[in-house]
């Protein structure tokens, strides 16, 4: 979708709402600026009502089939929404989930997009469980994974692809991601390195390296497939200990 954030829907609403939760911004506000390439939005305003009941943070998880660890249990539709979508947003404290839906609508040659976000009831996240990730890990897992997959990729004499190759650059200095002023730099550097990461992944399996042989062609698939979940994972938790920051669940200068 050319013009839209390099972020996940799930990820943008998460720390948008939850400034307007801490009072930086009205929340109205919040939700048009966390969905602000979109042209039409529904069931959003749902986080008005968690707010009413006292919910301080919006947090996020970014599953994969078969990797659903992070979406709040005590619903199986959810986690299969939330796998097929890559993504939703929760309160932890009243165990309900929005996962959207992005398509897009209209004529040809005046095409624009929609967002449908869909409800689901869940167990409540404890806010504990949560303050327990750590940004420095995720950042040091992230690095760890990329440098494997790099001696991975280059001892097949794979390519990342001139597609992948522009995302990286042009990352360098986008201004597309999207988020709120103020949020711990330390958080914003993994949540952009993740980012670019999973979108490099992302291109890389969209197109094969067609000088590889079978099995060489499945050692490339496996290694950005590694590389893929490991950004999601990383985007997820810095994006997560964010929210926490900006709520007052945790130090905004002392990440952990």
């Amino acid at each position: 979708m050319d013009g839209m954030s390099e972020l996940p829907l799930s990820c943008r609403l998460s720390l948008w709402v939850t400034s307007a939760y801490a009072g930086r911004l009205p929340l109205d506000r919040a939700l048009v600026a966390a969905a602000a390439e979109l042209d039409h939005v529904s069931g959003a305003e749902r986080v008005q009502d968690w707010s009413a009941l006292g919910e301080r943070v919006v947090a996020v998880a970014l599953p994969r089939a078969g990797a659903t660890a992070s979406v709040p249990r005590g619903n199986p539709e959810l986690a299969g929404a939330a796998a097929g979508a890559g993504e939703c947003c929760y309160s932890p404290a009243l165990g309900v989930a929005l996962v959207p839906t992005v398509e897009p609508f209209g004529p040809a040659g005046d095409v624009g997009w929609a967002a449908r976000f869909t409800a689901y009831d869940c167990d409540p996240v404890p806010t504990h469980r949560l303050e327990m990730l750590s940004v420095r890990e995720a950042e040091r897992a992230l690095r760890a994974e990329i440098a494997s997959a790099t001696e991975d990729l280059a001892s097949l004499g794979a390519v990342w692809g001139a597609a992948a190759r522009d995302v990286a650059d042009e990352a360098l200095g986008s201004q597309r991601w999207g988020l709120p002023p103020d949020l711990p730099v330390r958080a914003v550097s993994v949540i952009t390195l993740a980012a670019t990461v999973g979108r490099i992944a992302d291109l890389g399996l969209e197109a094969a390296d067609p000088s590889l042989v079978a099995g060489e062609a499945g050692r490339r698939l496996q290694a950005l497939r590694r590389l893929q979940r490991a950004a999601d994972e990383a985007l997820e938790t810095a994006t997560n200990v964010a929210a926490l920051a900006i709520a007052g669940y945790l130090p905004a200068d002392r990440l952990p």
